[in-house]
């Protein structure tokens, strides 16, 4: 059974990135964080349910993705253009708005699961192994969603962008 002081320690460790990965998803900064706390209290209620083999992070990410989900599932769409400044990207401004609009908006029109391994992939920085093991599925089928995913993102881009 994990103590509190270990869940504190795990909390300041992961927050930031399992943040980052509930804004890439709804693209509100608000909601992330409501997103990334529930997931921080999800993995503390069943903390007994939680085998201790090192795999915190991607216990994590995997309540974090499912939450994601299931708010994609319920949300109504928002263009991100309406979207007031302080729900967009905490990080920096990218060099062309319009462009990371688009991406963001080309990324929104993917289906979860390829949008989930293309951001686990790609701006997380996992392997197609650890991405399996976080979404519950195979290693081809990871490999395949990241293909389709990237694929269709291109073919989504390439409409768009001049």
């Amino acid at each position: 059974m994990m103590r509190q002081d270990e869940l504190e320690t795990l909390v300041l460790a992961h927050y930031d990135t399992i943040y980052a990965y509930c804004w890439r998803h709804v693209g509100q900064r608000e909601l992330a964080q409501d997103l990334t706390q529930t997931a921080f209290l999800r993995f503390w209620q069943n903390r007994d349910r939680y085998r201790h083999d090192g795999r915190e992070l991607n216990y994590l990410y995997t309540i974090a993705g499912n939450l994601c989900k299931d708010w994609c599932k319920r949300k109504k769409p928002v263009a991100l253009e309406d979207l007031p400044e302080s729900q967009r990207d905490p990080a920096a401004p990218p060099p062309d708005r319009d462009t990371a609009l688009t991406v963001r908006a080309a990324l929104a029109a993917l289906p979860f699961a390829q949008r989930n391994a293309l951001l686990l992939y790609y701006v997380q920085g996992f392997t197609a192994p650890e991405i399996a093991a976080i979404t519950h599925a195979t290693v081809p089928v990871v490999r395949y969603r990241l293909a389709r995913g990237k694929r269709r993102l291109q073919e989504l881009l390439k409409e768009e962008l001049p």
